[in-house]
């Protein structure tokens, strides 16, 4: 399939630099980033959610987990995740699973989170399950420039720790 024409456009039309890195296939985001040799942390990952008026893309490290109650309370609103026919029809030239962050492409609201705001180098889904695009932390933030930005997430082993407290 190769890189989403609508990504291509939206990276070309912003002037953002961008490297395309190749890899083996994979079917989760912590598979990418070892088969592609990025660290989790920099591989940014889109979670797709949904409440009663919109859709929207949010962005977290593949090394976290989104959560949906921090969500809720931000947009003081109740959001769920968003089902594959909806992702398939939201993002028609992109393979299912392999989903860029960049909403805005797709004329969606995006909010990231604040874990990605340090990182040097960030890496996303190009489109499908072969493909990552790399973009300087600079350029990430100017891509990131009109969305929102909120800790919505925090690493699986946080989570976890969290769920046997309660």
């Amino acid at each position: 399939m190769g890189l989403s024409r609508a990504i291509e456009t939206f990276l070309y039309n912003n002037d953002i630099p961008f490297s395309v890195l190749e890899h083996s296939l994979s079917s989760c985001s912590m598979e990418t980033a070892h088969y592609s040799h990025v660290q989790p942390s920099q591989l940014a990952k889109a979670v797709i959610v949904k409440n009663s008026q919109r859709y929207m893309v949010c962005v977290l490290p593949a090394s976290h987990k989104l959560v949906m109650d921090w969500l809720d309370y931000d947009y003081d609103s109740h959001y769920q995740l968003a089902s594959e026919p909806e992702i398939t029809r939201l993002f028609p030239d992109c393979e299912v699973g392999a989903i860029p962050v960049l909403g805005q492409a797709y004329g969606m609201k995006v909010v990231w989170d604040n874990a990605l705001r340090h990182v040097d180098s960030v890496y996303f889904e190009g489109g499908d399950h072969r493909h990552l695009i790399q973009v300087s932390h600079d350029d990430f933030l100017a891509l990131m420039e009109d969305a929102d930005h909120a800790t919505i997430s925090c690493s699986a082993d946080t989570i976890q720790h969290f769920q046997n407290i309660h």
